[in-house]
């Protein structure tokens, strides 16, 4: 006897019974994120972790199927790991969107998810001083290697002071998958998040060969400059300013990219 093709209403019955099984997991995942929180405590240290983030969506876009695509994917991915960062802290990404890199906005709101607030503001520096005075959870600039909106120096200038005081750093940039248009870069007060496979940014002064860009800052010329992997202060050249570094967007894998 040959055998029945299933009806239409059974299809439908095992589809609930895979979203109510999605449900369920999608809740134990945010329980855990709650645990998490307990675990940090108040002096636990930064609440994003770009680099982990980064990680967990290459491992899962690499196991994935045809029939999932790399968009939905992250999409799904991102709007899960906001939902948890929203069990620790309240989220807020303030963007600085100026004409010509108007898509920062949608790339912070994609990334950020549901779950985060978004707010815009006027310049770079303001957006920069929301992340560092923990108004904001993150601040999303344009392209940090384009001169219309050069807002590197400040990261330049803030690393020379001595404070005591976690010096503002980008620590992400956005998209992690596909190119096109003007990027973002993430920066907040914290160090970066290694990925497993990342640029570092800094910068030298003088000018030199391999710059992205070039400013004066306080009367002295500097060159930013983006390395292959992950350098720590500590292996970056004698009288650099760390800049930050970031997960490498998985378009160009194979050769720095910013």
């Amino acid at each position: 006897m040959a055998d029945v093709a299933p009806s239409l209403a059974q299809l439908r019955a095992e589809i609930d019974r895979i979203d109510d099984a999605l449900l369920g997991l999608l809740e134990s995942r945010v329980a855990i994120g709650r645990r998490v929180a307990a675990a940090k405590g108040d002096a636990s240290g930064p609440y994003l972790r770009p680099g982990r983030e980064a990680a967990i969506l290459r491992r899962l876009c690499s196991a994935a199927s045809a029939d999932l695509p790399t968009a939905t994917l992250e999409r799904i991915w991102r709007e899960i790991l906001g939902a948890n960062l929203a069990r620790q802290v309240d989220p807020l990404t303030v963007v600085y969107a100026p004409q010509g890199a108007e898509a920062c906005l949608d790339l912070a709101r994609d990334r950020g998810g549901a779950a985060t607030r978004l707010e815009t503001v006027e310049s770079a520096e303001a957006a920069i001083a929301a992340a560092v005075d923990g108004r904001a959870t993150l601040a999303v600039l344009p392209d940090v290697a384009d001169s219309r909106w050069r807002w590197w120096p400040q990261l330049v200038s803030a690393s020379q002071q001595d404070t005591s005081t976690q010096k503002p750093c980008v620590i992400a940039r956005l998209p992690l998958f596909g190119e096109g248009g003007v990027p973002a870069y993430g920066v907040a007060p914290q160090g970066p998040d290694p990925s497993g496979d990342d640029v570092t940014l800094y910068a030298v002064r003088g000018t030199a060969e391999s710059a992205l860009d070039t400013a004066e800052i306080e009367g002295a010329h500097w060159s930013l400059i983006a390395a292959d992997g992950y350098l720590e202060a500590g292996h970056i050249p004698a009288g650099a300013a760390l800049i930050g570094a970031y997960a490498r967007p998985e378009t160009s894998r194979s050769k720095t990219s910013t």
